[in-house]
């Protein structure tokens, strides 16, 4: 194929070609989404948000991260046929924040991580960086795993989760409408980028309204920024996202 990227697996040895054309809206047939989340304090959070007008935002039981898992069916850019997609799993850490320069709400999502090589095109054809390196095990493979492991080749990221009887009462919130009214709110949000004192921006849009469910998990999350104990697990499924890139924001 003239003019495209190639991306070739080095575990298996598959071969893709990529056209090589702009990409600044990748679309995905969405077949679950879990939030973990754990409580830290304000100076971890602080450390994770580099941008200076983006303020972590508590709730009474101090600061939340949350570890966002996406699975999709179908994973494309919007100039190519979704349902032609691959399938993936992703993850990336999630703070939630206000905007001090405007008070609205918005998201800081730090470094995205994927099961797919395909990603590792994105960067190349405008998109912000993916990176490839995570591996997901759920054991087994059904609605409600017993295990539920996450872990990046570069050990920024592991989770553990174990199921347990119920979901447990979370320190962050009385419940689940209270996660969703949290969770939601922000639509804007700003991550790391190329350069130095740069963030990306990238609106996720929601095609469905999907609702949360908590699930029955414990657990721990190992990050670069210390280890946690689990205080929430929640799952949404089904539903089609837009990630759409809106350039740097230089700070």
């Amino acid at each position: 194929m003239k003019d495209a990227i190639t991306v070739i697996d080095p575990q298996t040895a598959q071969q893709w070609e990529i056209p090589r054309r702009k990409v600044t809206s990748i679309f995905a047939d969405v077949s679950e989404r879990w939030v973990v989340n754990v409580l830290a304090d304000e100076g971890t959070c602080r450390e994770l948000v580099p941008v200076p007008f983006l303020e972590p935002i508590p709730v009474a039981a101090g600061y939340v991260i949350s570890l966002c898992a996406i699975f999709m069916r179908h994973a494309a850019p919007d100039w190519a046929p979704l349902q032609l997609g691959p399938a993936s799993r992703n993850c990336a850490l999630r703070i939630a924040c206000r905007d001090t320069r405007t008070g609205d709400q918005a998201v800081w999502v730090d470094h995205r991580y994927s099961d797919s090589i395909l990603v590792t095109a994105l960067a190349k054809l405008g998109f912000p960086e993916v990176r490839s390196d995570l591996r997901v095990t759920m054991q087994p493979d059904n609605d409600c795993p017993e295990l539920v492991e996450f872990k990046t080749a570069d050990n920024a990221l592991a989770l553990r989760l174990n199921q347990a009887s119920a979901p447990a009462a979370t320190r962050a919130f009385a419940n689940v409408e209270d996660f969703e009214c949290y969770f939601t709110a922000g639509i804007r949000s700003y991550g790391p980028a190329a350069h130095t004192s740069t963030a990306t921006i990238v609106d996720l849009h929601k095609r469905s309204d999907n609702h949360f469910e908590a699930m029955p998990y414990t657990g721990e999350l190992v990050t670069e920024f210390g280890e946690f104990a689990v205080d929430g697990v929640y799952r949404t499924v089904n539903g089609l996202y837009e990630w759409r890139y809106e350039g740097d924001l230089h700070y």
